[in-house]
């Protein structure tokens, strides 16, 4: 007999034959389109055999297609009504297990064991930056991640320096990792429809990473730099140590705002004002 988990099935079929609704309060919006859902599977590409990380599986839609593909599916739900039918449907693949239920506690390093984490999962926009500050304090630790988010967060994350998306969510993770577009994804693939429109994206690690970006230094650079985005840099890292002289030293213009820095700019101008200040 065909396992439910073993070929395509509507996550609203799922949900009604467990009695469940979508939860406003887990912000919960089920994809509901096989071709979207094919791509994202596509696009983590999956080895047989290889262990796979799912942030908020939620009904088992991905899930399913990627046991298809011969994953090992660990998820993370908080939600003990979709941990139950999570249990209920995918439990006979022999593939699968929840490992977690709290992803914005999640310790990237803990959960990959020493190999590289593959990770996956379409993130509520609630808890998105907190996902990202957990994976960016885990970078070492991921192989690579394919998320699901709102467009404007994608955006944000692959923003070019001197546009207004650039910001510290694009440094922080643009120094570890190399951010690649799949695709866009409009309201009506969920269900129910969000307001916004999604977008999913892979993230790979640098082959070397430009910086540490959970370095101290740094990170007290880019959230000055970037605190108040209509400050000059002269202003803007009055605050930090060294500041002044690091740009001078660097041949960096104080009249300059910090969203038109490019990461090498802003890696170079913090491991300078390291030194300054270890002088």
């Amino acid at each position: 007999m065909t396992e439910a988990w073993e070929q395509w099935e509507d996550p609203r079929r799922v949900l009604a034959r467990h009695g469940e609704r979508p939860s406003k309060r887990f912000s919960q919006n089920f994809l509901v389109t096989e071709s979207v859902v094919e791509r994202i599977a596509v696009a983590v590409a999956p080895t047989a055999g290889e262990r796979v990380i799912e942030i908020g599986p939620g009904a088992g839609t991905l899930t399913a297609a990627l046991l298809r593909r011969g994953a090992v599916v660990e998820a993370i739900e908080k939600d003990p009504r979709m941990r139950a039918i999570l249990t209920d449907e995918l439990a006979a693949s022999g593939r699968f297990s929840l490992v977690a239920e709290d992803a914005t506690a999640m310790d990237v390093a803990e959960l990959a064991g020493g190999t590289p984490a593959v990770l996956v999962g379409n993130l509520p926009y609630a808890i998105t930056g907190i996902i990202f500050r957990r994976l960016v304090e885990g970078f070492a630790s991921v192989d690579r991640a394919v998320f699901m988010t709102q467009r404007e967060v994608r955006d944000r994350i692959l923003a070019e320096p001197g546009t207004k998306a650039y910001g510290p969510l694009s440094v922080f993770v643009g120094v570890a990792f190399e951010a690649e577009k799949i695709l866009d994804v409009g309201p009506g693939a969920f269900f129910p429809p969000p307001k916004v429109r999604s977008a999913v994206f892979r993230l790979r690690p640098r082959a070397e990473p430009l910086i540490d970006p959970n370095d101290a230094t740094f990170t007290t650079t880019v959230r000055a730099a970037f605190g108040q985005r209509r400050k000059t840099l002269r202003n803007a890292l009055r605050s930090v140590a060294g500041g002044d002289q690091a740009m001078a030293d660097l041949g960096i213009d104080s009249r300059r705002r910090g969203e038109t820095l490019a990461l090498e700019e802003i890696v170079a101008l913090a491991r300078r004002i390291a030194q300054i200040e270890s002088a």
